[in-house]
């Protein structure tokens, strides 16, 4: 197979060449893909072309359908990259399907993807469960599973709640940094208070000063009294 032919390969080339087994002929292959005779020799010749497949007629029998070396090491590849973790452009690809898309075509204008690589993705998505695929009328269709759509709730999860572990940290370091300065502003205020009131506050006169004034008032009354009372006699 020339590489051209490899980059072109599609996903519906992938999940067609998947159902073909050695049983399979060109008159039963459109019951095989839900699709009519019509789409169904469309699909084959397309897989022949890729160098995927080739015809064995044995006339006047049906025509049978053969995965050629370079179909075979097709499959081996995409094996091979099954067991790979999901990243975040498979995340967008579930992203994306979650939000509406259900064509291969649809992901590859969305996502600026080669055709070769989103088929590889969606064949390691559909192995991993986060997706199933269904061949019919001459096309495939993508669905989430319910661990893909969950898986996909998560990762859209994750920003939000850094976001607000974020937020939340920056809000307790402000309050304690406005607890730290509100504590400062009163130890600088007790110094002031204390003189304020040491100013405000003047010393009394005690009980015992009283009474000694109020008896020599009296005294001094008594003397003032008795001089005019004897002036008056003489």
């Amino acid at each position: 197979m020339t590489e051209n032919k490899q980059n072109d390969i599609t996903f519906l080339d992938v999940a067609c060449l998947l159902k073909i087994t050695p049983e399979t002929t060109l008159e039963k292959l459109g019951g095989v893909l839900n699709s009519s005779i019509f789409d169904a020799a469309n699909i084959a010749g397309t897989l022949k072309q890729k160098g995927l497949i080739e015809f064995s007629a044995a006339f006047p029998g049906p025509t049978g359908l053969e995965i050629t070396d370079a179909g075979k090491a097709l499959i081996n590849e995409l094996n091979a990259k099954i067991t790979e973790p999901t990243d975040a452009l498979d995340e967008e690809i579930l992203r994306q399907l979650s939000g509406g898309k259900r064509l291969p075509l649809e992901l590859q204008n969305t996502l600026s993807l080669a055709p070769k690589d989103l088929a590889f993705r969606l064949y390691k998505l559909s192995k991993q469960n986060l997706i199933v695929y269904e061949v019919k009328n001459g096309g495939v269709e993508l669905m989430l599973t319910e661990q893909g759509f969950l898986k996909t709730k998560t990762a859209q999860a994750q920003p939000q709640a850094q976001q607000a572990q974020t937020t939340t940290g920056q809000t307790a370091q402000s309050i304690e940094q406005a607890g730290m300065a509100t504590e400062v502003s009163a130890q600088q205020a007790q110094p002031q208070s204390a003189a304020t009131e040491q100013t405000v506050q003047k010393p009394k006169p005690s009980a015992g000063k009283k009474i000694v004034g109020i008896t020599l008032l009296i005294i001094a009354i008594i003397i003032i009294i008795a001089v005019l009372f004897m002036k008056h006699i003489i």
